[in-house]
């Protein structure tokens, strides 16, 4: 007799009259088909918040200030051949008159190279500074705002964010220890579409050199598999025009990740460092997920591989090693106040405080 699920719950039948190992292997089929369409239910969701660039460099690289330097330098050898020519006939027309006229032509040789080799170094600074510290910019970049399963590469859908603000460090600002600037710009973000799903974007002018600095702050949502909400704070940073002043301080944010090595220009295998803040004040003991965007889609021996947990020590302070070139994510969590739940009751908010940073590949 075949085995039919149905039959087993028909009117009259009971259970017991069901064949016991064709039930099981239903379950089983049931449970392999659930986790099949639906995925593992713990794949962290991170908020995605990325500049198009890691860093906005000088156009001036050093050749290109060594070939300016050669170009400025080619017209004064040639001026200074044709003046070697005139000494030399004046050096001949010196014999004929004595070895005093030669010993004033001597002196008069030693004057020209100096003043050639300051016009030189003059030219050369000048056009240093001329392009990697002008008082204009005229750059950009585009912001990146995504919710994703970070390991998986899977877009998530995401309303906008609340909040949307760009910090700009400046070392010779009245107070270099706080932002020069600071500006609201959550009405730049415009809807997109990205790994196909409802994603958000901005495209931001950079009129300064500096070190820039950007915060998102995410509407809160409800996580059925938490039984509460959650939030996420996330911020990045982005280097314009080799300014790095400012990485390792903190914007006053309500719950943020300090870092305390420098978050660019790192290649991988990477150590980084960060301290955890809550209102100011280090946090001891908070979980840490530190994760990769897996763009390859690699496959890994168990779950166990596709992040990284820990815990802040008493100083608030955690470290890592980035193995892989890419954009990794720091996350760290605590209990926020709680929300009015879809109940009308109080439910619990699970507030995440992200930090974004690029390691570069070895060799690159």
């Amino acid at each position: 007799m075949s085995f039919s699920p149905k039959a087993c719950l028909s009117r009259g039948s009971r259970p017991q009259s069901c064949p016991k190992t064709p039930l099981a292997l239903v379950l089983l089929l049931v449970a392999c088909l659930f986790f099949h369409l639906a995925g593992p239910c713990e794949a962290s969701r991170a908020t995605l918040l990325v500049p198009s660039k890691p860093s906005i460099e000088s156009p001036l690289s050093v050749t290109q200030a060594t070939e300016a330097g050669e170009a400025v330098a080619k017209p004064n050898e040639q001026e200074k051949s044709k003046k070697s020519a005139d000494e030399v006939q004046k050096s001949k027309q010196g014999e004929k008159n004595g070895s005093k006229s030669n010993e004033s032509a001597g002196k008069a040789d030693a004057k020209p190279d100096t003043a050639e080799v300051c016009e030189i170094v003059d030219a050369v600074n000048a056009s240093i500074q001329a392009s990697i510290a002008p008082q204009q910019l005229k750059e950009e970049v585009d912001l990146l705002i995504v919710g994703m399963e970070a390991f998986r590469y899977r877009g998530v859908a995401i309303d906008p964010p609340r909040i949307f603000t760009i910090y700009r460090f400046d070392k010779d600002a009245e107070n270099p220890k706080r932002p020069a600037r600071r500006e609201d710009r959550l009405g730049d973000i415009e809807e997109i579409r990205y790994l196909n799903q409802k994603a958000w974007g901005a495209n931001v002018g950079l009129d300064r050199p500096g070190l820039y600095q950007f915060v998102i702050e995410t509407q809160p949502w409800w996580s059925q598999s938490e039984a509460g909400y959650e939030r996420h704070i996330v911020k990045t940073m982005l280097p314009v025009f080799g300014e790095d002043w400012g990485w390792d301080l903190p914007l006053g944010l309500s719950h943020e990740i300090v870092p305390l090595v420098r978050p660019f220009g790192l290649f991988s295998p990477a150590l980084f460092a960060a301290r955890v803040l809550v209102n100011g004040k280090p946090a001891a003991g908070v979980p840490v997920q530190v994760f990769r965007i897996n763009t390859e889609k690699t496959k890994v021996p168990t779950p166990w591989h596709e992040e990284m947990h820990l815990r802040t020590l008493p100083d608030g302070t955690f470290a890592v090693v980035l193995n892989r070139a890419g954009w990794w994510c720091c996350t760290a969590t605590r209990e926020g106040a709680p929300l009015k739940g879809p109940d009308g009751q109080p439910s619990p908010l699970k507030e995440s405080a992200l930090f974004w940073l690029y390691v570069d590949a070895q060799g690159k």
